[in-house]
């Protein structure tokens, strides 16, 4: 069962992959302060990493190695698909 802590991440992450998708771990973190009340506890790429990591396993995103680190892109957004 997820923490309320770790669901502000996953919320965090989906609400800046809904405003630029896809984008890298560096990208949230910069994104971040435009959703101050759920974005307060992703303060690191690990923050970031296990969030996505949760929603990769839900299938919600899909995670890609790059030369500069993980992309990330919402492939089904729950909030919008049934």
């Amino acid at each position: 069962m997820s923490s309320g802590f770790e669901e502000k991440n996953i919320d965090c992450v989906l609400a800046i992959l809904r405003k630029k998708n896809p984008a890298s771990t560096k990208d949230i973190l910069a994104l971040r302060d435009l959703f101050p009340e759920l974005c307060s506890g992703c303060a690191s790429g690990g923050d970031v990493i296990l969030a996505g990591k949760k929603l990769v396993e839900e299938g919600i995103v899909e995670r890609k190695w790059t030369s500069s680190g993980f992309l990330w892109e919402l492939v089904h957004d729950p909030e919008t698909e049934g």
